[in-house]
């Protein structure tokens, strides 16, 4: 697993990974996020992370699930980091234990299926 926060992995079950640092108002803390191509927005956390995090909630949204399921859904601002961006960010709460980063975010990776790398920029 590479080590820099610039540089992502595909991991043993072929899900493309990175890493970022997120803040909150207590606190930020380094993230391992799997890259989600059927999710639109920002990030999507694990309760527990943000709570810790101590994400500010900024609105509520509605949103469509894979299975075609309509919710209504929390939304909270925070901080992303990586490399040298920087970037307010909406955030999603979620019963996972993984962090999502989401399509509104993945103009800045590059992804490379055939070398199995993921670069951030």
């Amino acid at each position: 697993m590479p080590r820099k926060i610039r540089e992502g992995y595909f991991d043993e079950y072929g899900q493309a990974r990175v890493r970022l640092t997120v803040g909150g108002l207590y606190e930020e803390m380094l993230v391992e996020a799997v890259i989600d191509t059927g999710f639109d927005g920002d990030l999507c956390l694990p309760i527990q992370m943000g709570i810790q995090l101590g994400l500010e909630l900024k609105d509520v949204t509605r949103i469509e699930l894979a299975d075609g399921t309509i919710k209504q859904e929390l939304v909270f601002a925070g901080i992303a980091r990586w490399g040298r961006q920087r970037k307010v960010v909406n955030i999603l709460l979620t019963e996972s234990e993984d962090a999502l980063v989401g399509m509104n975010l993945l103009s800045y990776l590059e992804l490379d299926f055939v070398n199995r790398t993921v670069r951030l920029r």
